[in-house]
């Protein structure tokens, strides 16, 4: 753990001023960004689903002296003062472009809702906001999906929430990062515990609702090595809980974070696509058809995403896109490049050479 108080607010505090400098860019916008996608129901059929992301306050966590996470730079893509108007239209305006995208997409039967945030946080979505989104879209979809942190999986919440919806509905998606609190302290400064966690999935499940959780692959300070297995660890720990989807989200550098910094000074680099492969197949073999296992990673092939040598990324990229759509385990034994030497050459020597990091901590 941390030396002392006085330096966990040392960290945390230069986390905060990173992300200061990259607010001051920010401007004020009403964009509901949007996307379509390839989804696997729970029932086990395919077809397609749209994201919005809303613009909301954002996290407040983020928006905390701390800074919030050290890799995340979503909040700073939100309006910082969004009007209550805007809010109140945001059911609407997702309506209408469902609507429209329907056309195109005969099978669009799925909706995600992301804020850089939580969308159970009423600061940051307010309830007659959030109620009207879950109301229409109840009507109009078999399955949602929203991002919430720990502390707002309250019975307070979830009994509000269940009032506008069937949660049979609804997946609850959790950005947990890690099983390891130390990982979680001293490199995500993530702010909630695995006991948090457990906590929360508990409660969702007692209501009713489904579960998703979101795994970061190769924080900060943590070897390349030690990333693969903390994150078999806490898939492991996940599946114990009976998280039902798992998200496989290796690191790409956002602007405004520590990551960033630590990056530019050459001193971290994003994960290879090899072992986002590697811990997708290891993860999908633990928890078998049952569970459903989505690797989409962000900026692959990019030099501020995950990657390998070049030659290979794009289909790397297709494959797993593919697969999460799909679940298709044998897609993920189809890929192969001669990269595999260095980059199984490049993880031992790291190790051999530095260790795993902040950590050293291997539960299975």
């Amino acid at each position: 753990m941390r030396a002392n108080n006085e330096d966990a607010k040392a960290y945390t505090e230069y986390i905060g001023k990173l992300r200061v400098i990259s607010d001051a860019t920010r401007t004020e916008h009403d964009k509901i960004i949007n996307w379509i996608d390839g989804h696997k129901f729970k029932d086990g059929s395919t077809g397609s689903s749209i994201a919005f992301v809303l613009p909301t306050r954002a996290c407040k966590y983020a928006r905390a002296s701390h800074g919030g996470c050290s890799f995340c730079t979503l909040p700073t893509d939100n309006p910082w003062s969004p009007s209550d108007e805007l809010l109140a239209a945001l059911a609407d305006r997702c309506v209408e472009i469902f609507r429209r995208k329907k056309e195109e997409f005969p099978d669009l039967a799925a909706a995600k809702f992301y804020t850089s945030g939580s969308f159970l946080d009423p600061w940051e979505l307010p309830l007659d906001a959030r109620a009207d989104i879950l109301e229409k879209f109840d009507q109009l979809v078999k399955e949602i999906v929203i991002e919430t942190r720990c502390e707002y999986v309250t019975r307070k919440q979830l009994g509000h929430a269940k009032d506008h919806i069937n949660p049979d509905k609804v997946i609850v998606a959790i950005g947990q990062e890690s099983t390891n609190d130390e990982i979680n302290e001293r490199a995500n400064n993530k702010g909630h515990s695995l006991k948090q966690f457990t906590r929360a999935v508990g409660l969702l499940q007692e209501y009713g609702f489904g579960v998703k959780g979101y795994i970061l692959l190769k924080p900060i300070f943590v070897s390349e090595q030690m990333a693969l297995f903390d994150a078999i660890n806490t898939a492991r720990d996940m599946i114990d809980l009976g998280v039902g989807s798992i998200s496989v989200n290796p690191c790409y550098i956002g602007k405004g974070t520590l990551m960033e910094k630590l990056f530019k000074e050459r001193a971290y680099t994003p994960p290879w696509l090899w072992s986002v492969l590697d811990v997708t197949r290891k993860i999908k073999e633990l928890g078998g058809e049952d569970l459903i296992v989505i690797s989409d990673p962000v900026a692959a092939g990019q030099d501020r995403g995950p990657r390998n040598c070049g030659k290979c990324d794009k289909r790397f990229r297709e494959v797993l896109k593919e697969f999460s759509s799909t679940q298709e385990y044998e897609l993920l034994k189809t890929l192969e490049c001669d990269c595999r030497v260095s980059y199984d050459a490049i993880v031992r020597m790291e190790h051999l050479a530095f260790g795993n990091g902040v950590s050293s901590v291997s539960k299975h």
